[in-house]
This record gives C-alpha cells, structure tokens and sequence, in this order.
C-alpha cells in the first residue's frame, strides 16, 4: 500500500514518532522522498531548534525565508550560546520571536555567562530584541487582542548577563512577569529591584493582581528585594511551585537587599498564594547574618504545601552570626517533605542537630502525618565531606569517621520523635503497641562535588543525588544507594564519592569528638 493512500493524520502519527525516538535521520530522509512526505516530516523536523552558533541560526532563518510556513511549525527554541564554540565575531541579527506564532517554548542562554566567554560583544542587543517581543505579548501591551503574539509561549528560561556584568538587572514591570498565559518561568543571575531601579511603584502593579497563569517561578542565583517579591507574587492567579535561590556563589554586591531579610514582608509576600502553593524552595545567600537572623516560616495556612526544601546549613562556628530558618506551629497540614540542603556535617553533633529538629518542628510534623496517615520525609542533602572549613582547623584532619557515628545518633532521634509522634493517636495507646504504623522516614543524601555552581547550563546538567541512609530499610545504611531525583535519559553523571563511601562504609576507630 502507497504512503500517499495512507490517512494524513496517520502519517503524522508516524512522524511524531519518529522525532520521539531522536530519529532525526529518518525524519531527513522521509523529507527528501517526495513532496507530499517532505511537508508532514518538516511538521515535526522544524518544531524543535537548538543552536549553539550564530551561523547555524542564521542558516535557520534563511530556510524560513524560503519557506515561511516553517515558522509555525516551531514549538520548541533553544539558544544555548554558553559554550565556546560560539561565534560572537559574527554580525547581530536578532532573532523576533514574535514570527513563530506556536511557540511553546523558549530558553536562551548569554554568550557571556561563563567565566571565559568573551565579554563585551552583541549581546545586548540580542537581549533588548527578546524583551520587545515579551513586551509585546504582555498585559503592560494596553489591548491584547485575540491575534496577540506568543499566545502559545508557556515556558521561558533565561540564563542570562548584563552587558558588562555576569548580573542583569530588572524590575517586576518587567515585561517576563506579566505574560498571562506563561505557565513556568526560570531566570538565574538577575538583580530584581536593586540599586537605582526603583521607579516602579507598588500600586501601579497593583492593576495586574490575579491576571497571569503562571503555575511555576524559580529564582536561580538572584537578588530581589521584598518589595520586588511582594509584587511578582501577586501577578499570578494560583502560583504552585516558589524557587528562590538567592545569590549564594557570587560576591555579595554592597547594595543588595534580599527578600529573606524580613520575616515579616517575607511572609505577607508568599501568602498572596498561600491557597495554591505546593513546592516551597528556598536558598538564603548566606548561612550568617549579621546579629544573627532567624526565617520564621509561618505556613499553617497553606492547606495544600507538601514540598518544603531550605538550606543552606553551613557552618564555620557556634555564635550569634549563625542564620537560621524556624517553621512556625501549628505546621502546615498537607507537609509531606521537608529538605535541608547543603547540611555541614558538623551541623550532625547532637546539640546542633536536635535545635535544628527543633527549629523546624520536626516533632510537630510527625505528628500531623501519623494524624492525617500519610508518610512523612525529612531529607538531609549533605555537603561534601572535606570541606573548606576542615582546612581553617587542624585538628579536623579527617571527618569522614565520625559521620556514621552522627547519622546514626541523629536517626535515633528521629525515630524517637516518630515513636512518640504514633503513641500520640488514641488507637495507639489503647492497643499498647506500635505495631508496623510508622509512616515517616528519615534519609542522608549525597552527590559528587563538581567544579561547577549554579545556574547549571544546558551542557552540565542538574546533579545527581543518591540515599546512603533511609530508615525505611532494615539496615538503613544502604550498601546500594538509590539515585533520589529524576535525571533526564542523556544525564549519565555519576555520583560515586569515594569520600561518601568511606563515611558511610563502615566503622572507624576514631571517635565522635572530631566534631566537637
């Protein structure tokens, strides 16, 4: 039977196939069979475009003018222009955005965000093209009418620079907050209404309150203000998943204002989405602060809030520089997993770690789960073993012994807290017994070290972490830890550590004081 006689949706099907499977070879070859296949097969040959050059672009819009039905084929852009091979000699030619009119989705990286890259080049302008067409399609355009462009757009990530900065600089009028029918939104490196760019005024924005779909926004490597957070928080209509990291691997600039600085503002910002949001994650940019500060969360009325990850938990010294987070009770009811990211080891001496326990209400938050029958999970994502702090003092010469001896002290604890958390249902203590109810869980996570800090680019990937301990397992130290997070098929990284596994391989002679 002749292809020709097949159903045109048939053969489309079996084109989609064929670009799902990265069979790009045949969708090449189907093209250049006959007319007829060459225009199912440039359907989905067109939708995905990733270029790391400005030559291979350029070679993709010359095919467009040729054919300029091949821009509404496009659902997918990647300009990943991070890597040394590209080529910033050439001339500027911006790509407008606003001539593929199915677009889906965007991510765009500067040309001068690492370390080596040529500085000084086009692309500010590539960067001002970008935001014209954001523009465009944003509720600052005063009539959105029905032919309104980037209507399809529902992602956007962005690793971008300032012109003469590895740091860009924005507002919340900024036009990648206001696109209503945007769904995810990810911006590393960014100063959001820092320094003298405060012309925007709170109640001005106070018009596009509720008028975005926005479902998740994360913050990589940035510095905002609460006024700039308080005021981004309120575009969205029912915001799901909150990432604020705050810069943590740059230097701190002398007039940087971070959100996290006031309790107070901070709390009143996230609670514009207190109904809907679900995934909290937040990375203050220091572990000290002067005087001491505390975060104190307060997130009993986010009845839908099962993701909790904070960090980091460094420390160089005991004392009143120590910053610290505190979950307010009553908990939030739907917590399902709390995560401490970069945890010290020397926070796992018992004094440190019970105020930690105690900060964050762990003993609370066992009890809600067992009340609301649901498992419970408290992650500890470990820093790497041989620290920099370990070289400011001689005597922490080797701290890989005493970490088994810790994990299994502070799982102990856990599991105290936990059998206390089961005695506290009325069905326990009439029964006299905790049976096999225990429903939360405690676990150690650890990655391998990379020479590399946030924002991760397209060719370094996210890291992988692995669980060394989980209570749930009869012998909680795992002698095959399972990979914790989701990695993409073509991430093969590996998270062996040799340090890791001599810390949790096995006892050592030496004792817990190491620590001390």
């Amino acid at each position: 039977m002749s292809l020709q006689l097949l159903p045109k949706e048939l053969v489309l099907q079996v084109m989609y196939c064929l670009r799902d499977s990265q069979d790009i070879q045949a969708l090449k070859s189907a093209a250049c069979t006959c007319r007829w296949l060459r225009r199912a097969a440039e359907i989905f040959l067109y939708s995905t475009a990733k270029f790391a050059t400005l030559s291979s672009l350029y070679q993709y819009m010359d095919s467009i003018q040729i054919d300029p039905q091949r821009a509404d084929y496009l659902r997918d852009l990647e300009l990943l222009y991070s890597t040394g091979a590209y080529d910033y000699h050439r001339p500027s030619s911006p790509l407008d955005l606003t001539s593929f009119p199915n677009l889906e989705s965007f991510v765009s990286e500067s040309p001068e965000c690492q370390p080596q890259s040529v500085k000084g080049t086009h692309w500010n302008l590539f960067m001002d093209s970008y935001m014209q067409a954001f523009n465009q399609a944003s509720l600052l355009t005063e009539s959105l009418e029905a032919h309104a462009p980037l209507r399809n757009l529902r992602n956007i990530t962005l690793h971008w620079s300032g012109s003469h900065d590895r740091f860009w600089s924005i507002t919340p009028k900024c036009p990648i907050f206001l696109l209503p029918l945007l769904q995810s939104l990810e911006i590393s490196c960014a100063r959001i209404g820092q320094g003298g760019l405060r012309e925007w005024k709170l109640g001005e924005l106070e018009r596009f309150g509720r008028q975005t779909r926005l479902k998740s926004l994360v913050l990589t490597e940035c510095v905002i203000s609460i006024e700039s957070l308080h005021a981004i928080l309120s575009f969205p209509t029912a915001l799901q998943t909150l990432v604020l990291h705050e810069k943590f691997y740059h230097r701190r600039g002398i007039r940087d204002h971070f959100a996290v600085e006031d309790t107070v503002a901070f709390n009143r910002a996230i609670a514009q989405q207190a109904e809907s949001l679900e995934h909290l994650d937040i990375f203050r940019h220091s572990a000290y602060a002067d005087g001491g500060k505390t975060l104190a969360l307060s997130l009993y009325d986010f009845p839908v809030l099962s993701h909790l990850q904070l960090g980091p938990y460094s420390m160089l010294f005991d004392g009143p520089r120590q910053f610290t987070f505190a979950l307010a009770t009553p908990v939030p009811k739907a917590l399902r997993s709390l995560r401490l990211n970069e945890y010290s080891v020397f926070m796992l001496d018992d004094t440190r770690a019970n105020k930690v326990l105690s900060d964050l209400s762990v003993a609370e938050l066992l009890v809600n789960a067992e009340a609301r029958g649901f498992l419970f999970t408290l992650d500890l994502s470990l820093q790497r073993v041989h620290s920099p702090y370990a070289q400011v003092r001689a005597r922490f010469q080797d701290m890989r012994p005493a970490v088994r001896a810790f994990v299994e002290k502070l799982g102990l604890r856990f599991q105290a807290l936990q059998e206390a958390s089961i005695r506290s249902r009325p069905e326990a203590v009439s029964k006299g017994s905790f049976g096999n109810t225990v429903s939360s869980r405690l676990r150690f996570l650890t990655n391998k070290p990379r020479h590399k800090i946030p924002p991760f680019l397209h060719d370094e990937g996210p890291q992988r972490f692995v669980v060394r301990y989980d209570s749930k397992y009869p012998e909680r130290f795992l002698s095959h830890p399972y990979t914790a997070n989701t990695l993409p098929p073509d991430r093969g990284d590996s998270s062996d550590d040799e340090d890791m596994n001599v810390a949790f391989g096995g006892i050592s002679p030496l004792g817990s004081h190491l620590l001390v």
